[in-house]
């Protein structure tokens, strides 16, 4: 989940140009690279070996028993508003945003200025909204069913005319369609992202707008907008799966219970849990398609680091290609994809081996799927720090002159953005950071699945060893492939002391 590239290089190039007190550093503050005081190997094999003493301890220490009851501290009902805005999408004032940015990205695309870096349009989709709604989505909390353009104008028009299409449709939802339709949707989405050549274009971007927006009211008319929402509508997939990490959640303990959880509450109650606690209540059952898309988040934001690097320019000219080498990149997108959902469920069939097949493959996938969410978030924030603080402030000035055409509404028309407020050095162990935890986060849940469905403790370690060798193959690559166009290590001076 990266912001285009081009969109970020046009942005600086415009604040140099335009903002007479920008210094000669802030011209380095995207292109520099990091000294590592070490060879980069030492890093990834220091990465690697974290994650790999993690699942050592885990595997001694590591009991299911204390975490069977994960506290569920209750929010005070006083905080209503954040309350509705994170349950059931009701909070006006988020779905007002939501409707006012989809609308924004239309009309200013449509008829504003076609330079990407003096529009709106793609600042607001690729940055404000695809990477940092994202991260917030997975560290904070699911306002994603508050800010839904497209679930706030269908269902205030269904209302409006006495449609019952909220909660049934014109037709049943075909059962073997499972989510592939929001699966080929997210496919399509991250080709436009990484690979077309018109990702950053405003106009594009407000007519693919349009386009998803009928096809999205097409399928809740056709089937009803809760199940299109939940099988569908590819956003409400991916943000629910990232929310899963999140610290903030709803109560889902019913009044009646009678466990002596003092934590316990009625259903639908804003609750503080520790992060990624919900990914292990309960075991459910995730289709084929439903591996796919979380492989194809994983997959894609590697895919999008292995673009800029060396191994992927070897292995371009291999590949079936065009003049603008889109189709090696779809080719490559693809590839990667299946070599990552391949990986992925070799690794369950070993695993199911391993439990002398009580689970089938399947099973064995759709019950480690969301361990992998961790690492999806952390490989998010690894990727897209820089995109996100450097190109946000942007969008103060943007917000003012949305249409480029020289207005300032706010008053901020005019603002410097701070070039120099990440640098490599920084990126580079912000990056380490994000993908080691993430990394140990799905280790250690990984071990909580296996202890409490396997018989015994010695079958769940054993089972955990191919999911364990996955991650750390995973860790070295991802860390490889971002720290390439980020840092390099020059041999000291041998007469430097």
């Amino acid at each position: 989940m990266s912001a285009s590239r081009e969109l970020i290089r046009q942005t600086a190039l415009l604040g140099l140009l335009s903002f007479a007190l920008a210094t000669p550093a802030a011209a380095h503050a995207i292109a520099e690279r990091y000294d590592l005081p070490v060879p980069l190997g030492f890093y990834v094999f220091g990465a690697v070996a974290v994650v790999a003493v993690t699942f050592l301890v885990t595997a001694v220490f590591l009991y299911a028993g204390p975490h069977q009851g994960l506290a569920r501290p209750v929010l005070p009902a006083n905080w209503a508003t954040l309350n509705r805005a994170l349950i059931g999408g009701s909070s006006t004032a988020l779905q007002l945003v939501g409707a006012l940015a989809l609308v924004a990205v239309v009309l200013t695309g449509l008829f504003g200025n076609q330079y990407p870096a003096r529009n709106l349009a793609p600042t607001l989709v690729w940055i404000v909204w695809w990477c940092a709604l994202s991260i917030f989505v997975a560290c904070v909390g699911n306002v994603w069913p508050a800010m839904n353009p497209w679930r706030t104008l269908y269902l205030a028009v269904a209302r409006g005319v006495g449609s019952t299409n909220d909660t049934r449709g014109v037709r049943a939802y075909p059962g073997c369609a499972a989510e592939w339709p929001a699966v080929v949707l997210l496919l399509i989405f991250v080709w436009i992202e990484l690979i077309s050549p018109f990702s950053s274009s405003p106009m594009a971007l407000a007519l693919l707008a349009i386009v998803y927006s009928a096809i999205t009211f097409a399928g809740m008319h056709l089937y009803g907008a809760q199940t299109w929402l939940r099988r569908g509508e590819v956003f409400s997939l991916v943000f629910g799966v990232l929310a899963s990490f999140a610290p903030l959640g709803v109560s889902k303990m019913k009044p009646s219970d009678t466990s002596g959880d003092a934590t316990a509450s009625e259903p639908g109650r804003l609750v503080w849990r520790s992060w990624s606690a919900t990914l292990l209540d309960g075991f459910q059952h995730h289709s084929l398609a439903m591996v796919s898309l979380v492989l194809l988040l994983l997959s894609s934001v590697l895919f999008d680091g292995l673009l800029g690097t060396g191994l992927w320019r070897s292995i371009e000219p291999l590949l079936p290609s065009d003049r603008a080498g889109l189709i090696a990149s779809t080719c490559g997108l693809i590839g990667t994809w299946g070599v990552f959902l391949a990986a992925y469920l070799l690794t369950a069939a070993a695993m199911s081996r391993i439990l002398g097949g009580s689970s089938t493959t399947l099973g064995v996938a759709s019950r480690y799927l969301l361990t992998l969410v961790p690492i999806a978030v952390g490989y998010n924030i690894a990727h897209n720090y820089s995109y996100i603080v450097l190109q946000s402030q942007t969008f103060i000035a943007l917000m003012s002159d949305p249409f480029g055409f020289g207005w300032n509404l706010f008053g901020t028309a005019r603002w410097e953005p701070n070039l120099e407020a990440v640098d490599a050095r920084q990126i580079w162990y912000v990056a380490i950071g994000a993908i080691v935890v993430g990394h140990i986060i799905a280790v250690y849940l990984a071990h909580i699945v296996a202890l409490r469905t396997a018989t015994t403790r010695k079958l769940a370690i054993l089972s955990l060893i191919p999911m364990t060798v996955l991650m750390l193959l995973y860790t070295g690559a991802s860390l490889s492939i971002l720290a390439e166009p980020i840092v390099r290590y020059s041999v000291p001076d041998p007469g430097y002391s």
